[in-house]
């Protein structure tokens, strides 16, 4: 698992992880950087409520090419909508999620692997400017 570079084919529509993110790392467990604000990012999701805040862009080379529902991550915590663990895309590996709070943590499973989770407390989340 990695954050996607510039050199990571991806299907982000009118987005790329430049616009997403800032001096994104992981290091062990813990994920550092900032992720920049995002006003109505319509290609994200069908619900335009969910189109606006910060993202975070996540490349599983092991998903790549990989049978559906290989590598699952949820995100939990503070806002957290979704209530199951999500598919990352078998076609490119990427996945993206919409982080609400810093408390929120990405619990990832991966077929024959230990369960790993993300912690986000060490990120920067811009808002919007005068919020």
């Amino acid at each position: 698992m990695a954050i996607p570079s510039g050199e990571t084919s991806l299907n982000l529509g009118e987005k790329t992880v430049q616009d997403l993110c800032e001096n994104l790392s992981i290091e062990g467990d813990n994920v550092k950087g900032t992720l920049n604000y995002i006003e109505n990012w319509i290609e994200f999701s069908k619900d335009s409520s969910e189109n606006t805040g910060n993202f975070i862009p996540l490349y599983f080379e092991e998903a790549k090419g990989a049978k559906e529902g290989t590598v699952k991550v949820e995100l939990k915590g503070t806002g957290a909508k979704l209530q199951k663990p999500v598919a990352v895309d078998e076609k490119d590996g990427l996945i993206v999620f919409q982080v609400h709070d810093k408390d929120n943590t990405l619990e990832i499973t991966s077929e024959g692997k230990e369960t790993r989770t993300l912690i986000l407390e060490g990120l920067t989340l811009k808002q919007l400017p005068g919020a």
